[in-house]
């Protein structure tokens, strides 16, 4: 509360790596309709996500102690941006928008729910 998505976003990736990042710009707003949230797969979800590109103001090492999500745990390692390819990455469009970026804001919309006709 009382932030805008520009200074959360700030916030959230120096309190997750430790590295101080400014914004450069918002980059993709994303529309991702999609089926299953808490466990009910029939659940019909409507997300909007912002994502911006980021700049780092100085160190770029991460600080990552990891997270437990479920049974998993996960960790925080750069990913070089021409070998997207080799790794499993969320959202999808990445693979593809990250290597074409446009000078201006590219509205996404993903519609899972087309994928399960039942889901209707």
């Amino acid at each position: 509360m009382h932030e805008t998505a520009a200074e959360a976003v700030v916030r959230e990736v120096i309190e997750e790596t430790g590295v101080h990042y400014e914004i450069d710009r918002l980059a993709f707003i994303h529309e991702n309709y999609f089926l299953g949230l808490g466990g009910d797969p029939t659940l019909r979800c409507h997300e909007v996500a912002l994502y911006f590109l980021m700049k780092s103001r100085g160190c770029q090492e991460l600080y990552d102690t990891g997270c437990v999500y479920g049974n998993v745990r996960e960790h925080m390692v750069w990913l070089p941006i021409d070998q997207l390819n080799d790794f499993k990455l969320y959202p999808l469009f990445f693979k593809s928008r990250l290597m074409q970026l446009q000078d201006s804001i590219v509205h996404i919309v993903s519609n899972e729910y087309d994928r399960h006709p039942t889901s209707r």
